[in-house]
């Protein structure tokens, strides 16, 4: 017990890890209740400026258009790196900019919002909004998804989303600090902008989506561990999936098994169809789903929570 005096005390250095603890704890606690503004987020300049890039080389031929966005992207990852080198480098105190990097990334009470915003719109019978509030999740073409359409492209796309934008930020910024968080955010954000379903960008954002797909392929499996640790081992699918990418598959694969659902199936992109395998059970999507789903992401989003402040006690006990 004599360690907690000290922790009030100017002279006491906490350990690196310890201090990426705190700060995490702060962040993911303020944005439960505070979600920024999209008006107001940087990432609104980053995204104008990524698609003004992209657009200039369109009508060119795709191996261009691949030069193009890699130069694109070394260039927008270079300058913001340099402000970010800047900021923490003469800031006073750079704990708080890395907490206000960690807001700017992590995501989670919009997408549980989201989801939930969708269930009223469809049990009011509005499914043409229901479609529009896809598009916070998902970029396929939902104009003419059935209710059963919505329901499964917003479990898809919301615990996707969840693990891109709540869960990897967490672990990357835990295991690589700053840098290594906001050169996850650059590419997570530049292959969403530039994502090569659509077609304008089949060819410009193919590489940093190769890139994306690396970096995530570990942490969506990781994820899918954690959710076979709630809700049941027997529910993890690391092997049986068939999808086209492993890490989303295990992902998708095991949110199915454990909601007790079928996922998959073809979908719609910029008119193009494209087959996708069916994963789960048997048993179709139906709307209270929406509602499992919100509690999934909760409990999930509780967990982690709960495990970063175990951590957090265990290096301040521990000498």
């Amino acid at each position: 017990m004599e360690r907690w005096p000290n922790l009030l005390s100017n002279d006491v250095e906490l350990s690196t890890l310890t201090g990426r603890l705190l700060i995490l704890l702060f962040a993911i606690s303020l944005e439960h209740i505070l979600s920024i503004n999209a008006s107001y987020h940087p990432g609104s300049l980053w995204k104008f400026i990524a698609i003004k890039l992209a657009r200039k080389s369109k009508l060119r031929p795709p191996k261009q258009q691949q030069i193009s966005g890699m130069l694109g992207a070394i260039t927008l990852f270079t300058f913001s790196l340099i402000i970010t080198y800047a900021l923490l480098s003469f800031a006073t105190y750079p704990w708080f900019f890395e907490a206000i990097f960690l807001l700017l990334v992590i995501k989670s009470t919009p997408l549980i919002k989201n989801c939930k915003t969708i269930y009223i719109q469809l049990n009011k019978g509005k499914k043409s909004l229901a479609r529009e509030q896809l598009s916070d999740v998902c970029i396929r073409d939902t104009q003419s998804l059935s209710t059963m359409g919505v329901i499964k492209s917003c479990i898809e796309g919301t615990i996707q989303q969840f693990s891109l934008r709540y869960f990897i930020p967490i672990v990357v910024y835990l295991v690589g600090g700053a840098y290594f968080l906001v050169f996850y955010g650059l590419t997570i954000s530049l292959a969403q902008y530039w994502n090569p379903k659509t077609k304008y960008y089949r060819f410009f954002g193919k590489d940093v989506n190769a890139i994306k797909d690396i970096i995530t392929l570990p942490f969506h499996c990781l994820l899918a561990v954690l959710i076979a640790v709630l809700f049941g081992f027997k529910h993890l699918s690391l092997k049986r999936n068939s999808w086209h990418r492993f890490g989303t598959g295990a992902l998708l694969a095991t949110t199915a098994q454990a909601m007790n659902r079928e996922l998959g199936g073809a979908v719609i992109y910029d008119d193009i169809k494209k087959r996708r395998p069916k994963i789960g059970t048997t048993i179709k999507p139906t709307l209270n789903d929406l509602k499992d789903l919100s509690r999934l992401m909760t409990r999930l989003r509780q967990s982690i929570v709960l495990l970063i402040a175990m951590f957090t006690l265990a290096t301040l006990l521990l000498p």
